[in-house]
């Protein structure tokens, strides 16, 4: 499972690496605002005009990073919003295909009942903790194996018989595809490039934003802190949600635990 210059969040409290990203963007900001301040005269001349030459350049620099931002951040979002869907349909394809099993006869139908239930369980227990902690869960597929080994062995006897297990295959293969889209949604994230160039971004916009001269030191450094802290909130949303299995905020499996409760009686 890859990982992105922010996976380190996912490790803390949402509420400490909320503070640690937007703190170090204002101290940062407020520190390059008070040593930059006496030295903004001699570089860009006196008024009028000192600020215009600034301005120029965070407006057309401000205008491009604040739409990557934005739709970056509308676009971790969707994943996110994505992902809690597929684990909403992987639950229901499981509680489908219980369903569909217990008109099997005996043994077959204990058999294959508590090969969804081990799956089910293992993804409450395993699966999920083991991706909320950034690591690649086992036990999964083999226990989807095994149960597609014992569904495949069944010969029907009756006409009945036949169609209740040609529906059980079919509503397995549609499960496989859905455990196999979440799967594939655990690998997800932004490239490390797209990452290097909001850090870039955000750095070039506070630097740009510490070359301004205003009329006392206390308002400059207001407004510069006002606007490093949305800054980071925008990043740490983006960082909190870039690989939505991960961490306090990742996808809850609540769909699977109310399948497992209120299909499977467990």
């Amino acid at each position: 499972m890859g990982v992105h210059m922010f996976a380190w969040l996912n490790d803390l409290p949402v509420w400490l690496g909320f503070l640690i990203v937007t703190g170090t963007l204002v101290v940062v900001t407020c520190a390059g605002i008070a040593l930059l301040r006496p030295f903004v005269l001699k570089v860009f001349g006196p008024e009028p005009g000192r600020n215009e030459q600034v301005t120029m350049v965070l407006t057309v620099g401000g205008v491009f990073y604040g739409l990557l931002l934005g739709l970056v951040a509308a676009a971790t979002y969707q994943a996110y919003d994505s992902a809690q869907d597929l684990v909403s349909s992987e639950a229901a394809a499981v509680g489908t295909l219980y369903r569909e099993v217990s008109a099997y006869p005996e043994p077959e139908r204990v058999v294959l009942q508590q090969d969804l239930v081990d799956y089910t369980n293992n993804l409450l227990t395993v699966a999920f903790p083991d991706l909320r902690a950034g690591q690649d869960p086992p036990g999964g597929t083999a226990i989807v194996g095994r149960f597609q080994q014992h569904l495949l062995a069944f010969e029907p006897r009756t006409r009945t018989q036949e169609i209740v297990h040609t529906a059980a295959i079919e509503q397995f293969a549609k499960f496989d595809d859905q455990r196999r889209e979440r799967i594939n949604a655990t690998a997800g994230g932004l490239p490390d490039v797209l990452w290097g160039v909001i850090v870039l971004g955000a750095l070039v916009n506070l630097a740009m934003l510490c070359l301004f001269s205003l009329s006392t030191r206390g308002a400059h450094l207001l407004l510069g802190g006002l606007f490093a802290f949305f800054l980071g909130t925008m990043i740490f949303l983006i960082a909190a949600l870039d690989y939505p299995f991960r961490g306090d905020l990742s996808v809850s499996p609540d769909p699977v635990e109310s399948m497992y409760h209120n299909v499977m009686n467990r």
